[in-house]
């Protein structure tokens, strides 16, 4: 026998048949009534397509249609086979919409939590250095010659040092905006691995100047095949995000070294930590957990961002303990990759 789909605008049939005419009729007609219709009925007999209805609860889910040879007589115990058939492909289609559904709305519900999260980090992340700022030139434009040149200096930094948080915040959407596109190109280049480090840890410098870090970089770790920009900006991030969450009197640690033929990138810091069922969950977006990446005074975006382009690269950015308990340790590894001689370097 041939058989005929329809549920709700989706169309499938085992030989690629299409119903026209009496028989399109007929499977309209068990749509609008819920009843079977069309051959071996008494509503449109003369159809040549035996026409099911995929009932649900309530209503009908949709339409199965049976042909069969035209000489072909259907039992009493045939056609309660084909219809327990029929009511079975019913459940399993209404299933299916279910999962749809949930998956719909579960969806609909993080597409919510993103948007209200985006609209706390505009209104909070943003808003907070540029008021600052906007504080600080006021006045110095109305008060400037009453200050001595201490104070005019100390507003002078403000508004460098919170233009500088609000051009990081801002970077930070920008990249989100490049990673949501498959298209990121990796305009790769050798560079040292201490250079990476040194360029990363050198900008926390400018605007964090008490920030304590102590570096080692093993000897032996050759130069790297990668983009430079992308991976010093995540080297960055993750070592920004460290500094947030160690004591003021407790250091960084950036170790980097070659283990089984990968560069690995170890960054510590000495806080609170991270709970075990926790620790995947500083990547996600606009992370708001209290010892997440946003906890103090960020976009929680600068994790997710770091894994981005880590992963865009073949590594992978993790989340572990450290043995002695105390504070995280977020663990970047890279693999070290040549250019192919066959081809020119990406774009």
């Amino acid at each position: 026998a041939d058989v005929w789909l329809r549920v709700s605008d989706s169309i499938s049939s085992s030989s690629g048949a299409k119903l026209d005419g009496i028989d399109q009729g007929a499977t309209d007609w068990v749509l609008g009534h819920g009843q079977a219709a069309g051959r071996f009925t008494d509503t449109l007999a003369g159809a040549s397509w035996w026409c099911l209805p995929l009932r649900k609860e309530p209503g009908v889910l949709g339409v199965a249609a049976l042909r069969f040879d035209e000489q072909a007589t259907l039992g009493f115990e045939q056609r309660r086979l084909a219809e327990a058939i029929v009511d079975d492909i019913a459940q399993a289609a209404q299933r299916t919409r279910l999962v749809a559904d949930l998956e719909s709305a579960r969806v609909g519900t993080e597409t919510e939590r993103l948007r209200s999260a985006l609209l706390s980090s505009v209104s909070h992340d943003l808003r907070s250095p540029l008021a600052a700022m906007v504080g600080s030139a006021s006045s110095l434009a109305n008060y400037s010659d009453a200050m001595d040149a201490e104070d005019r200096r100390s507003l002078l930094d403000t508004i460098l040092i919170e233009g500088e948080r609000l051009d990081g915040y801002i970077q930070n959407l920008l990249d989100m905006t490049r990673l949501g596109h498959k298209g990121l190109s990796l305009n790769r280049d050798w560079i040292g691995v201490d250079e990476l480090i040194g360029s990363a840890t050198g900008r926390l410098r400018r605007y964090q100047p008490d920030v304590s870090l102590q570096i080692d970089v093993a000897a032996d770790i050759p130069p790297v095949w990668v983009h430079p920009a992308l991976v010093e900006q995540a080297i960055f991030n993750v070592i920004e995000n460290a500094a947030k969450f160690s004591p003021h009197d407790e250091a960084v640690d950036v170790v980097a070294k070659l283990v089984e033929g990968k560069l690995r990138i170890d960054v510590r810091d000495r806080g609170p930590g991270i709970p075990e069922d926790e620790r995947s969950r500083i990547f996600d977006m606009f992370y708001t957990v209290e010892r997440g990446d946003r906890g103090r005074d960020g976009t929680g975006l600068g994790l997710t961002i770091a894994q981005g382009m880590i992963g865009a690269h073949g590594g992978s950015v993790e989340a572990l303990p450290t043995p002695e308990g105390k504070g995280t340790v977020i663990r970047i590894t890279l693999p070290l990759v040549e250019p192919d001689p066959k081809s020119a370097p990406d774009k």
